[in-house]
């Protein structure tokens, strides 16, 4: 391990570099400044070994044209230049003689970054491809201004459909749809059958399991009588398109070659039956094969043999009917009702009592699968079931959600299969099995590029074991999935991951048995690095479209030159600039996503290969032999030198980590999550004083320029917080002072309150309790409607007693609206006096009463018993029970007025001591009111509106009783005087 590390040092990180570096570490210094001192180009930190190391530059360079293979061979002696993490040459335009201006204008634009016109800062993307671009053309007359700022050359428009077609498939195979069925409608039109092959032919070599592109073309070949042709094509298509109308098609080729009316051997018979046994067994389950299930029905019944009949023949037909109609009914599809009521007709023609024994048996199945049947015409109603594949949108943009659904949907059904609703998988698993993955291979049909699916369906595959034909269908299915996905992560890595886990041999050759693991990841790495070409072909294209079109119009001064100028030609050269702008920074979100999405698949790589071969070494594999094969491919992040540098540092514990991360730091100077990953690993050796001086280094490069200020403050944070940790006081606030003036928009307190805080909790924006009854007091569910203040329940003024009687409002039975109080507590205002109300009279006041008795919830008595208790606030004595309080007014009974009356005839009840209810004369004794010396004779109760008559009511205590005649004796005089109620205090009108 020390003589690799060694070597390791000398070759890759020593102060002189080996064999495989053709620079020194002086020039790559010098690369690394000139990045610095350019601006963007280091500031993205997405820039790879392949822009600053001399490897990359070296070994790696863009695909060219053969058109432009001379003008790139001598671009490559002058010094390479490197932008958005590729190589790019030293003047790209430099064949382009109208526009010698066209670089520098860019190279402004790059760096100022001016903000894009709304109107013009979209620009599509060519249809054509390079080849027809950098064909010599002859010149053309200066096209319109609208025409300018269209990516499609003059050459590309003088070409016939075909041609157009033909780019369009060229440029983009997987996601131009319309351009292939276009391309072969156009070909069929014109009778051109070989090119329409053709066109087939590459079509489904893209999407092989495009079933109504397989039927077109059969059926083409069908209508000239190709039948060999057509048979080749049913054998390349059938065993891995389980489509209904695809198996149809082979049915019906089936039927038209044996005729079954000259067939005096019966073969054609067996042979049209065979086929129909193979169609049913491969997409029998199938919801929409009812068709086909009716027609077998009805194919056996048209055989040989009388249904009902007693031969031998008879027998075996309907033998053979009754097992098709056994499997049909078993099935949730759409046409399962009417084969159970053909099923009920057939067996109970033969014979009734054996007839009920089997739709018995039956029965169960039967309903099994019809219920099944209605939840799959819930599941799939919107359901979208297209063998012909598209994209998946990217997210945000036209089509994403819909897409979104469409794979919920899919998934949705996969999971109600798994369910197992039919209960299959414990008394024949294999029927389960199929129904699983066959719902697999629908959902695959619509969403082959949406790999999740691939992977979702290779898991079910290896936990239930599934094979065909002695074959992994799980492998199988992730080598299917990698075919129509090649650049998808997700499925290189779960196949790289199954072989690692399930490698025959790991105790054996270590060379094998890490290039079978490796072999996943090389084919998604050069596939992402084809896409990186591509991506970089298609913004040249897209710039040099534009300052073609720029140098067919009059030569117009410089932005720089016209800053003050308000000439008419400066908004169309300062709209050509913007949209120059708009297509480099869309191609640099492009290319960043593509260099991180590389560096991290380096990163699964270098850990996959250190735990088969080790550290290794640059030459024999291992994880150096990773690294070193990445910094040559170039586009790398700084993400891959920190994931090398920490394996080499904590799992090997090698001095060269730290080498690891010098080079980074000159790499990626302007990178401020490396050079916090460095600052972390500088923390962890104890090693403060170079700690210090990389962050005092970075921070001061990052604030020297406003473009990467805000780079600095996730620095400034972190080393304010170990600061915090394990520092000094006088560094704290030093650090806080420094962050202030350089981010006054941050609040100061937040660096103090950082000081004291970690990732998980915050002691100082911690809610304490102090009280439970105000601090967490709960939400109201339902907003509360402002009432009126109720009198009842309103607060009442602080007075000087006057006289005895209760300081709250008394009740009143005036059908009139009761003026309230208002809200003031202290000094409420006097009151106004009232309008006269509209409802004057006897007829008013019973309208009102009916109006309130309506109303209320409760009964008028205890309304009545409500309104003339006191407030709550009143009482300053012993208090009273509510619960037994509602409990006695719960279990009252009181009588109905109109019960009452009939039963005394409307003369006077008087109390009888055996009732359950007593007079009121008993609370004739209580206790004198806090509110003053009210006598008890003075009840109100008498003006109650239960009594039956306003000149009667019920006798209280401190009258006489009634004589034996029933004779009223002479009421006494009211009392008077202090303590006597006021006259008419509970009104004195009758009901």
């Amino acid at each position: 391990m020390a003589s690799e590390g060694a070597s390791l040092g000398e070759e890759g990180f020593g102060s002189a570099e080996g064999a495989q570096v053709q620079y020194s570490d002086q020039q790559v210094d010098n690369i690394a400044q000139e990045s610095h001192v350019s601006g963007d180009a280091a500031d993205n930190g997405t820039e790879d070994g392949g822009e600053y190391d001399p490897e990359s530059v070296t070994t790696w360079s863009p695909v060219q044209p053969p058109e432009q293979e001379s003008s790139a061979s001598s671009q490559r002696q002058s010094k390479p230049k490197m932008s958005g993490g590729f190589l790019v040459e030293a003047s790209d335009d430099e064949d382009e003689g109208p526009t010698n201006d066209a670089p520098n204008a860019t190279t402004v634009l790059s760096h100022n970054h001016p903000e894009p016109s709304t109107t013009s800062t979209e620009v599509n993307t060519p249809t054509a491809p390079v080849a027809f671009v950098a064909t010599p053309i002859a010149p053309t007359p200066p096209i319109a201004g609208p025409a300018a700022s269209s990516n499609v050359t003059p050459a590309v428009t003088s070409l016939d459909p075909v041609a157009l077609l033909e780019a369009r498939v060229k440029q983009d195979p997987r996601g131009d749809m319309d351009a292939w069925l276009n391309l072969i409608a156009d070909h069929r039109r014109s009778n051109r059958l070989d090119q329409a092959r053709n066109a087939y032919n590459r079509f489904l070599e893209v999407f092989p399991q495009a079933a109504d592109i397989w039927v077109e073309w059969i059926e083409l070949e069908l209508g000239l009588d190709n039948f060999v042709d057509a048979e080749q094509l049913f054998g390349r298509c059938l065993m891995t398109v389980p489509n209904v109308k695809l198996w149809t098609v082979y049915l019906n080729y089936i039927r038209r070659r044996n005729d079954l009316n000259n067939d005096p051997s019966g073969q054609s018979r067996r042979t049209i039956t065979q086929s129909y046994e193979f169609v049913i067994d491969n997409i029998g389950v199938d919801r929409d094969s009812g068709n086909i299930w009716q027609d077998y029905v009805q194919f056996v019944k048209n055989g040989p043999g009388q249904i009902g009949g007693t031969g031998w023949q008879d027998q075996q037909k309907m033998d053979q009917l009754r097992k098709v109609y056994h499997r049909a009914i078993t099935i949730p599809m759409l046409t399962v009702n009417n084969l159970w009521k053909e099923y009920d007709q057939f067996e109970m023609a033969l014979n009734k009592l054996t007839g009920r024994k089997f739709i018995q048996e039956r029965s169960p199945s039967y309903m099994s699968a019809k219920s099944a049947n209605i939840a799959l015409d819930n599941i799939t109603r919107h359901l979208k079931r297209s063998n012909l594949p598209r994209l998946p949108p990217a997210p945000g943009f036209d089509g994403n959600q819909e897409f979104r659904e469409q794979v919920e949907l899919w998934k949705k059904w996969i999971a109600w299969e798994k369910d197992d609703p039919l209960v299959l998988k414990a008394e024949e698993p294999k029927s389960y099995n199929q129904r699983v993955l066959y719902c697999y291979k629908q959902a695959l049909m619509a969403l082959r590029f949406w790999p999740e699916i691939w992977v979702d369906a290779a898991e079910w595959c290896f936990e239930n074991d599934v094979r065909d034909n002695d074959k992994e269908m799980g492998t199988e299915m992730l080598l299917q999935g990698i075919k129509a996905n090649p650049e998808s992560v997700l499925l290189a890595l779960k196949h790289a991951d199954h072989i690692e886990v399930n490698y025959p041999a790991k105790e054996g050759d270590k060379s094998e048995y890490a290039k079978a693991v490796r072999k996943p990841f090389d084919d998604v790495l050069d596939t992402l690095y084809e896409l990186g070409d591509k991506v970089k072909e298609r913004e040249k294209l897209e710039v040099s479209t534009l300052k073609q079109a720029a140098a067919q119009e009059p030569l117009q001064p410089s932005i720089e030159e016209n800053d003050n100028d308000d000439d008419d030609n400066k908004p169309k050269r300062s709209a050509m600039e913007e949209q120059i702008v708009a297509i480099q920074k869309a191609y640099a979100i492009e290319t960043q996503l593509l260099s991180r999405t590389v560096s991290y698949v380096w990163i699964a790589l270098a850990r996959v290969m250190r735990r088969i071969q080790g550290k290794g070494n640059q030459t024999e594999g291992g994880l150096r032999k990773v690294f070193t094969d990445a910094r040559q491919k170039g586009r790398l992040t700084s993400d891959v030198y920190v994931a090398v540098a920490l394996l080499e540092s904590v799992v090997y514990k090698d001095p060269v980590g730290a080498k690891i991360f010098e080079r980074g730091a000159r790499l990626f100077p302007n990178d401020e999550n490396f050079m916090i990953e460095y600052l972390k690993y500088l923390h962890s050796k104890d090693d403060t004083t170079n700690a210090r001086v990389v962050f005092e280094t970075c921070v001061n490069r990052l604030v020297s320029k406003p473009e990467t200020l805000s780079k600095a403050k996730p620095l400034y944070a972190y080393f304010h917080k170990y600061e915090s940790q394990f520092g000094e006081l006088s560094q704290i606030s030093k650090l806080e002072d420094r962050m202030a003036e350089l981010f006054p928009e941050d609040p100061k307190l937040n660096y103090f309150i950082a000081r004291y805080s970690s990732e998980r909790f915050d002691p100082i924006a911690a809610p304490l309790i102090i009280s439970k009854a105000v601090q967490m007091r709960p939400k109201q569910l339902v907003p509360a409607i402002e009432q009126p203040t109720s009198v009842r329940n309103s607060p009442l003024p602080v007075r000087q007693e006057q006289s005895p009687r209760p300081q709250y409002v008394r009740a009143t039975a005036s059908p009139k609206r009761p003026l309230g109080i208002d809200d003031d507590e202290l000094n409420p205002p006097k009151r106004l006096a009232r309008g006269s109300s509209p409802l004057k009279g006897a007829a008013g006041r019973r309208l009102d009463q009916q109006r309130r008795n309506q109303t209320s919830a409760l009964h008028r008595d205890i309304t009545f018993f409500l309104n003339i208790l006191p407030p709550a606030q009143s009482y300053d004595t012993t208090q009273l029970n509510p619960a037994a309080m509602v409990s006695v007014l719960r279990d009252t009974v009181l009588p109905d007025y109109a019960a009452l009356k009939a039963a005394t005839g409307g003369q006077p009840r008087f109390p009888n001591p055996t009732h359950a209810r007593q007079a009121s004369g008993e609370y004739g004794n209580r206790p004198i009111s806090p509110y003053g010396r009210v006598s008890s004779g003075s009840s109100g109760y008498r003006n109650s509106p239960l009594r039956p008559d306003g000149g009667a009511g019920y006798q209280a205590g401190p009258y006489p009783p009634p004589d034996a005649a029933g004779n009223q004796p002479a009421w006494s005089q009211a009392p008077s005087g202090y303590g006597a109620p006021p006259t008419g205090q509970y009104g004195g009108y009758r009901y």
